[in-house]
């Protein structure tokens, strides 16, 4: 590697850094990630460095690997998402990394370091990077290299090496024990990749690039399930992340779309529009197929699934591509303006960083941490009663008392029971509860507070919603930036209520 490729790799790292410390709440700018599906991730790493077992003592219907991950974060601070935000950074160079190799592949420009570094800014500044620290995110990087040793294959029949095909399969296997309906990425380009090694003759190849993929597959699977063998609980695994996401997950149930006959068509419009930029792609016959078939199939699994809206971060894998569109760019004091504008554009509106700076960024956990922890005894126990994971864990220092310790979208009468259960008890000192301002399963799940408990804490605080309300909400939130809309459209925030019980 000479020495300006050197500091190229260099400027790469040090953007990522910026960026994933400026957009991610879980950086060190930030007090807390607000958001509860990354707090279940970190309570459950926290569980896992103490002993409990993933599944069986401790439950979320994600992926192992992802759990292994925040249990890893969880040995560098219990008590903030440092860890994580240190995979952000990596996760973010090598899809910046990738993604600048992927439009060299189509232009000899000078311009596409600086292009690069506005993907960055356009990605994790963008409503759907969300808070951070979701699978979509860390699946970045994987898809963004698969992306780009199949394109050099659809091309020109260019072979990866063993060791980078063996390195894909362990990617892909990261993302399939993450969250495997990702997976229809890969399941539509096997075969589009087929077709086109068959065509032009290069099968030879092709198969050679899908053994050494699978290999890699196969080891990191091998090492999950000998994890899980060893513990004794490889039927936990399949019930708890096949059988439950495959049969009895219902993300239908908490994310309120309207119930309109047309709201899928909506949905299937907005496919048709976003795919218009593939449809007239100023590239080879064979890299469009490809493109066509991966971009295409993660679209349509939006629109026939509920969508929650940082599901389409994915989909900024493909925006290297569009260097198609001018492959002679070139670096004036006009482009730079451009991409500058655009890039302030994007931190002008983004909703980590501006709360942030203006002091409504979503802290009131930390205020019911700060009562729970003047007052509470080595045998007290905490529990989101009746609600989301709050972080409240994490920022108490308590473990969750019972496996099932937040409201999913699971609606379990067994779980209804133990929470219920939980509480009669009498082991339970602290109740929290996080209530929202739309129908959620919440409502499945809520129960009256016992008369033994009394309210120590009731605060409201503004939270932006991932949920889509109404189908001009929907279309707010597949708008970006937002600031085009602004005057015509309100943001999806609601006031949410914060609330401790105390049992008396």
């Amino acid at each position: 590697m000479s020495l300006s490729q050197i500091r190229e790799e260099l400027l790469l790292f040090f953007f990522a850094a910026v960026l994933t410390a400026l957009f991610s709440t879980c950086s060190f700018l930030y007090p807390l990630n607000p958001w509860d599906d990354a707090n279940v991730y970190m309570t459950i790493g926290n569980a896992m460095l103490s002993g409990k077992e993933l599944y069986v003592d401790i439950f979320d219907h994600k992926g192992p690997v992802l759990f292994f991950l925040h249990e890893a974060a969880a040995m560098l601070s219990r008590s903030s998402f440092a860890g994580i935000w240190l995979v952000e950074l990596v996760c973010c160079y090598f899809y910046l990394h990738y993604s600048l190799r992927t439009m060299r592949q189509f232009s000899a420009s000078d311009a596409t370091l600086s292009l690069t570094l506005l993907l960055g800014v356009v990605t994790y500044s963008s409503d759907f990077f969300y808070y951070g620290d979701s699978v979509e995110e860390l699946s970045l990087p994987i898809l963004a290299q698969s992306l780009y040793y199949m394109v050099r294959f659809a091309r020109d029949g260019h072979v990866p090496s063993v060791r980078q095909s063996f390195f894909v399969g362990v990617g892909v296997a990261l993302i399939f024990w993450m969250k495997f309906n990702l997976l229809f990425f890969y399941v539509v380009a096997i075969p589009a990749l087929a077709y086109i090694a068959w065509k032009h003759g290069w099968m030879k190849g092709f198969w050679l690039i899908v053994s050494c993929v699978l290999a890699g597959f196969v080891c990191l699977t091998i090492l999950v399930l000998s994890y899980f063998a060893v513990h004794g609980t490889l039927d936990a695994l399949w019930q708890s992340y096949f059988m439950v996401n495959i049969f009895h997950y219902h993300g239908v149930a908490t994310n309120g779309e309207p119930d309109f006959w047309w709201f899928p068509l909506v949905k299937l419009g907005i496919w048709s529009v976003l795919m218009v930029p593939v449809i007239f792609l100023p590239t080879r016959r064979e890299v469009k197929l490809l493109v066509f078939s991966t971009y295409g199939v993660l679209l349509l699994s939006f629109s026939t699934m509920t969508v929650q809206f940082y599901y389409f971060l994915t989909i900024f894998t493909f925006f290297p591509l569009l260097i198609n569109y001018c492959p002679n760019v070139r670096l004036t004091w006009r482009s730079h303006a451009v991409m500058i504008a655009i890039a302030i554009a994007g931190a002008a509106t983004n909703w980590n960083l501006v709360t942030l700076l203006n002091g409504t960024f979503p802290c009131r956990v930390l205020e019911m941490a700060e009562i729970i922890n003047a007052n509470t005894t080595e045998d007290s126990e905490v529990l989101t009663f009746s609600s989301y994971d709050t972080g409240i864990y994490q920022h108490t220092r308590h473990l969750p008392p019972n496996k099932n310790f937040f409201i999913s979208s699971i609606l379990d009468p067994d779980i209804k029971r133990e929470q219920a259960e939980l509480v009669e008890s009498g082991r339970v000192k602290y109740l929290v509860r996080e209530i929202g301002a739309i129908n959620t399963c919440h409502e499945y799940y809520d129960a009256p507070i016992p008369a033994n408990y009394r309210l120590i804490y009731d605060e409201e605080e503004l939270f932006r919603y991932r949920f889509i309300t109404t189908p001009h909400k929907f279309l707010w939130n597949l708008t970006w930036p937002r600031f085009l809309l602004k005057y015509v459209m309100e943001p999806v925030t609601l006031n949410q209520k914060m609330q401790v019980y105390e049992r008396e």
